[in-house]
């Protein structure tokens, strides 16, 4: 089967197992998708955030769907972003762990079978739109109850990596930059005692 795997490193040929202390699973692996399409989002700027954490839903039909949860979201990520998709053909199982139903992973290395250049992320995610296969949801055209939601999403990864104290931690720049609001209120509750 054929799997792909999105980067902003060029020159690979093959990928190594690796994790993060903030990804899903623990154990060094090498993650893939059988979406072509979705192995675009991971092509991912880690000098602007480390976490690789794409707003999307994946529908059973394969479309994709953008959930801006700040404004201007996917230009920020991928505007003027170059970089690699790499095909890997082989019987790799899928991990349902991994959170993301098209994922497979790899305890060992993975040998690159081809590689595509992309050279704006933004422009090549956008144009699965054209195909109908790529809707984005602004931030801005969201009802209120969806901006309840992020604000909740917001308040529990502030609370679950306890980022008033751990100025190491991605995130402790990233919230207070995109959701300038909702780091304010969750303080208020954090010194209240409250969150």
């Amino acid at each position: 089967m054929t799997f792909y795997h999105g980067s902003s490193v060029g020159g690979l040929t093959e990928l190594r197992p690796f994790a993060k202390p903030w990804s899903n699973l623990k154990e060094p692996l090498v993650y893939m998708t059988s979406s072509k399409q979705l192995a675009a989002h991971y092509i991912w700027p880690m000098e602007k955030y480390e976490i690789k954490s794409p707003m999307l839903d994946i529908r059973p039909d394969g479309t994709l769907v953008f959930q801006e949860m700040f404004s201007g979201a996917l230009e920020y990520f991928y505007k003027g972003l170059s970089g690699w998709i790499y095909q890997c053909d082989g019987d790799y199982e899928y991990n349902n762990d991994a959170g993301v139903f098209t994922t497979a992973t790899s305890a060992t290395p993975v040998p690159v079978t081809a590689i595509d250049f992309i050279e704006d992320v933004y422009e090549h995610i956008t144009s699965y739109a054209e195909q109908g296969k790529f809707i984005y949801e602004k931030f801005e055209d969201l009802r209120p109850y969806r901006h309840d939601i992020i604000r909740g999403i917001i308040y529990r990864s502030i609370k679950n990596d306890d980022l008033f104290n751990n100025p190491n931690h991605p995130n402790y720049k990233f919230i207070p930059d995109k959701y300038p609001k909702y780091w304010n209120e969750a303080k208020v509750l954090y010194d209240n005692g409250l969150l």
